[in-house]
């Protein structure tokens, strides 16, 4: 009975083991230093942004600490430092536009988003919809019909707005 349990326990691991996805990426440190052809490790959104795990060119797995990380590229997924309230944030790019970059974070179950207007400024979108109708409007006065539909609460969607704005 013993020997059964051991044998389906080894064989749970084992399949958890190998069951772990890793995916092609690319890695940029603060350094600017470059680490190409990895294979990092599939976490969940939120995870990715507090830990990497990847395996070098020689087999090995490395966990470098995430501070040392400027970007990372795994698989489409994009995750880069921005400058924000005075801090650098790890965060998850959602767009990359022609003129606007649209930016994801969790914090504690809540989605924050940040939208970066291409060699400017950056913002944090606001949650409350009175608050996102003046400041979306207001970052966004380049585009008038856009404001405006911003304004009159047409556009409510942040992910629509910023393809809006890019495709404009």
């Amino acid at each position: 009975m013993r020997t059964k349990i051991a044998y389906i326990l080894a064989l749970v691991c084992t399949i958890n083991f190998y069951g772990q996805e890793f995916i092609n990426g690319t890695i940029i440190t603060k350094r600017y230093d470059t680490i190409t052809d990895v294979k990092i490790k599939k976490l969940s959104d939120i995870k990715s942004l507090l830990h990497i795990v990847y395996i070098d060119a020689e087999g090995n797995e490395q966990r470098p600490d995430i501070n040392t990380i400027k970007c990372y590229n795994r698989g489409n997924e994009t995750f880069t430092r921005i400058y924000n309230s005075g801090e650098m944030i790890l965060v998850k790019q959602l767009v990359a536009g022609k003129k606007l970059n649209l930016y994801h974070r969790n914090y504690s179950g809540v989605n924050v988003y940040y939208v970066e207007k291409i060699y400017d400024e950056l913002i944090k979108v606001p949650a409350s919809s009175g608050k996102f109708k003046k400041v979306m409007s207001e970052f966004l006065k380049d585009a008038p019909q856009i404001s405006k539909k911003i304004k009159e609460k047409q556009l409510v969607n942040i992910e629509e707005v910023v393809s809006m704005y890019n495709e404009s």
